[in-house]
């Protein structure tokens, strides 16, 4: 259930208000005589959630990637 405030009390605790909802994900509903709105964080910005896992990709013993060295390789444009 979101916390509910009133717009006063919104405009007083602001900042913190919007640290909390990107720090918990939890909903704020704010009163107003002619209704109530809500303020929720972007599902958008979770873009590290939003991969898709894919099984089997690395051919081989994944241990090798550890001593895979491609500074030979590597030719840097400047």
């Amino acid at each position: 259930m979101p916390t509910c405030l009133t717009a006063t009390r919104l405009r007083a605790e602001l900042f913190s208000t919007l640290d909390n909802i990107l720090a918990t994900g939890e909903a704020v509903q704010i009163k107003r005589p002619n209704g109530s709105l809500r303020i929720v964080r972007d599902q958008s910005t979770r873009r590290l959630a939003a991969l898709k896992p894919h099984p089997g990709i690395i051919n081989g013993n994944a241990d090798d990637l550890a001593s895979l060295s491609w500074e030979q390789e590597w030719k840097p444009t400047l």
